[in-house]
């Protein structure tokens, strides 16, 4: 049966590495668990340097939403259209990442811009992902001896602050203000 079972983009798994099955199944979970595999990628000393390698694959290859995604998602935040807010904006992103994506774009004063936007409805997603993950974290922690050394439930509680922090666009705002009057004169 092995053999017959086949990924969402149509390879058959039973021909697959089991590091690649690993980072197929963290994909089609979404976001949430593609943050972990990305994070567990830097840690060859504890997955090993085969699986490490093959997560590492998850770091560049998340696809864009949709451009009618993307100009939803800006009108609902910002209230007005792409069109009213941009005399120019480019619906193929610059980058796409796990979170979100960053556009060009123009404002009406011909300033060039990069508008970064949050991917539609991932906060949501990604909390009730790190609900799931910490009652995993938590029965790991108490019934798997073998990865209490590894503290589990303080790992995951770190990875929940670390992205929970990313889904705050307020605060990388703030660093790159801060950056950008520290560098003024450079």
């Amino acid at each position: 049966i092995q053999g017959r079972l086949v990924s969402f983009d149509g390879e058959r798994l039973g021909q697959l590495t089991q590091e690649a099955r690993i980072r197929l199944a963290l994909t089609e979970l979404g976001t949430t668990f593609i943050k972990f595999g990305q994070m567990l990628s830097t840690r060859a000393d504890l997955i090993g340097p085969g699986l490490a390698e093959e997560l590492s694959q998850l770091r560049s290859h998340t696809p864009p939403d949709a451009p009618e995604k993307v100009r939803h998602t800006i009108q609902a935040e910002l209230g007005k259209p792409v069109d009213v807010l941009f005399a120019e904006f480019c619906d193929k992103p610059l980058a796409s990442a796990s979170i979100g994506q960053v556009h060009a774009a123009r404002l009406f004063s011909g300033e060039k811009v990069v508008v970064k936007v949050q991917r539609e409805g991932i906060e949501n997603k990604i909390l009730g992902d790190l609900d799931i993950m910490g009652v995993l974290a938590d029965l790991a922690q108490a019934h798997v001896a073998y990865l209490r050394a590894y503290q589990p439930a303080a790992t995951f509680r770190e990875f929940r602050r670390t992205l929970l922090n990313e889904l705050d666009f307020s605060s990388e705002k703030r660093n790159l203000q801060d950056f950008a009057a520290n560098f003024a004169r450079d």
